[in-house]
């Protein structure tokens, strides 16, 4: 028997597992050493038996691959149809960058394993234009959700056992797509520095709180509550979306309102998982990469010197809606510089977000790039 941390880039030592946060993620962000974490998957679990170890090796690895990449598609694409063509046409192997043995134990016949996987970004984004497809790859700031239960009696925030929140804490650890939602744990310290009653009242400072210290962008807080229509029992779900410095963003939708029938705990799962999948859809089609379409737009870049300009170029290198750019001018003050785009403004301005840069149209027509 053997339990051993590996990592394997084609069968050579690389590197060690990333450390754990304190603030429950993404599964994919435990896995920081893939270079485009939107690109790498954690824990996956496998049990295979053969006649031998090294066959249940092979078929235990091979498996796992499938796992992973299975899962980077539908993160990237969202779409179960365009997911099995993908896989139905090529080589899963031929994407794989490098992965990692978190556990393992080698027995005779039989190979028991968690693996870590990160696959080839460059690769795959030529293979998704190769076939025309639409995807996505931004990851979002990181979206602290807040979730309250209005009972008669008051607000639960921190409460373990109301199904409500405890619902959130398992979808949130579950969640596997490019919104990095975050969590507070309920602790007694969380409990009275962030009252129940100061979050569902939205209280600025409160919000500011928790914001500092989930790390997070964003806060989106989410209120349910029992009412009644009549005599019918509902189920009533209202959102807000706040900054880190509690400026709301938007008052978003009501998500449920309906009739409460027969099993309450089967509403409240399907209501938490319909607000992340809207979610989760809302930024991947904000975000779209169109392989096959691209346009061009013409930015000017001011600049305070050398190392800023150096900085914008290396931002429209990186961020994989610029397809390409080209330098037109150049002088102390900035430059002119054509960018060749695959998305739309949305999905640049959310990705020049990331380098802290704003994409702003003057009223004259003309476009800047300038930091945030």
């Amino acid at each position: 028997m053997r339990i051993a941390p590996f990592c394997r880039r084609l069968s050579l030592a690389l590197l060690a597992l990333a450390g754990m946060t304190v603030i429950a993620v993404q599964p994919a962000s435990a896995f920081e050493q893939c270079p485009k974490p939107q690109f790498g998957v954690s824990g996956i679990a496998i049990d295979k038996t053969a006649p031998t170890a090294a066959e249940a090796q092979t078929a235990g690895v091979e498996e796992a691959a499938r796992i992973g990449f299975q899962r980077i598609l539908y993160r990237l694409l969202r779409s179960d149809g365009l997911v099995e063509s993908f896989i139905a046409t090529h080589d899963v192997s031929s994407f794989v960058d490098f992965y990692h043995i978190s556990e393992e134990n080698s027995l005779e016949g039989r190979y028991i394993a968690i693996l870590d996987y990160c696959f080839d970004a460059p690769r795959m984004r030529a293979a998704f234009r190769e076939s025309g497809y639409e995807w996505a790859e931004l990851k979002s700031p990181k979206i602290l959700v807040l979730p309250v239960w209005l009972a008669p009696d008051g607000a639960r925030a921190w409460q373990k056992d109301n199904e409500w929140l405890a619902g959130w804490r398992s979808i949130v650890e579950q969640a596997d797509g490019l919104v990095d939602f975050a969590l507070l744990k309920p602790t007694i310290l969380n409990e009275r520095s962030l009252r129940a009653e100061d979050i569902v009242a939205a209280d600025p400072l409160t919000l500011r709180k928790a914001a500092t210290v989930a790390g997070a962008d964003q806060i989106m807080l989410v209120v349910a509550r029992l009412d009644y229509d009549g005599a019918q029992q509902t189920l009533a779900v209202d959102g807000e979306l706040f900054k880190d410095n509690a400026d709301r963003l938007a008052v978003l939708a009501e998500w449920v309102d309906r009739p409460v029938f027969g099993n309450l705990s089967e509403q409240l799962v399907l209501a938490q998982r319909q607000i992340l999948t809207e979610f989760e859809t809302s930024w991947h089609r904000a975000n779209i990469i169109r392989g096959g379409e691209t346009r061009e737009i013409t930015v000017e870049v001011p600049v305070k010197g050398l190392r800023d300009w150096a900085s914008r170029l290396e931002a429209f290198g990186s961020v994989a809606v610029i397809d390409s750019f080209v330098v037109r001018k150049v002088d102390t003050s900035g430059g002119l510089v054509t960018l060749t785009v695959v998305g739309d403004d949305a999905a640049v301005a959310n990705a020049l977000g990331t380098h802290d840069l704003r994409l702003s149209r003057l009223d004259d027509g003309r476009n800047v790039i300038e930091p945030q």
